[in-house]
């Protein structure tokens, strides 16, 4: 009888440990993911990011200056990206005069010199991008586009005088690379001159293009 009592023990104990081994199992198989990722994290180097927010660039187009025809237009620029949509841009331009009318009937009559005849202006702008997107070459190669806004104020000499000037306008540029950009522009200028007689608003067209670096 005792055999027994213990031979029922020993399998009640065996059954409870087997139990207890199952559960603690059963336990960490569901902490276990059931795929294990093989992921290995990339190390991101900061120089290769793109942080450029300075632009140098040149352009060259034609410049309609009022009573003096139109003539051939070249400059300079600087631009500063305060943001994605924002900058700030100064540029320099040079063109020269033509003939007025009246001089072209006159014939040897000169209302302005060589010298006076130079025409350049200065400015500084702001500039907002208004609709950025991207233009397609083919299937397999897209450029980054802004289509922005810019308005300032700044100089213009010519005629033996320096006016201020007030300039607005809009361009559209075409990002080829992280680095290089080319873009078209139409711009107004606007200042009061009085070359022939009265003072009077004179108002010059320039359209352009432009290729520019960012660095």
């Amino acid at each position: 009888m005792e055999n027994r009592i213990k031979h029922i023990l020993l399998k009640g104990a065996l059954i409870a440990g087997l139990a207890m081994i199952s559960s603690l199992v059963t336990a960490q198989e569901d902490d276990l993911p059931l795929i294990e990722p093989d992921v290995q994290p990339r190390a991101v180097d900061e120089a290769l990011i793109d942080t450029e927010n300075f632009e140098i660039g040149v352009f060259t187009g034609i410049m309609n200056i009022e009573d003096f025809e139109s003539s051939f237009l070249w400059g300079g620029k600087l631009t500063y990206h305060l943001s994605e949509r924002f900058f700030f841009e100064a540029n320099v331009g040079f063109a020269e005069g033509g003939q007025t009318s009246f001089e072209k009937l006159a014939g040897n009559v000169s209302v302005l010199s060589d010298d006076e005849r130079d025409y350049r202006y200065y400015n500084v702008n702001l500039g907002i991008n208004i609709l950025p997107g991207e233009a397609f070459l083919t299937e397999n190669y897209a450029f980054n586009t802004n289509f922005f806004l810019i308005g300032g104020a700044g100089a213009t000499e010519f005629a033996g005088d320096t006016r201020f000037t007030a300039n607005a306008g809009a361009g559209y540029q075409v990002l080829l690379t992280d680095s290089i950009a080319v873009q078209i522009a139409v711009r107004e200028h606007v200042y009061r001159i009085d070359v022939l007689g009265e003072e009077k608003t004179s108002m010059n067209t320039e359209v352009s293009a432009g290729l520019s670096v960012f660095f």
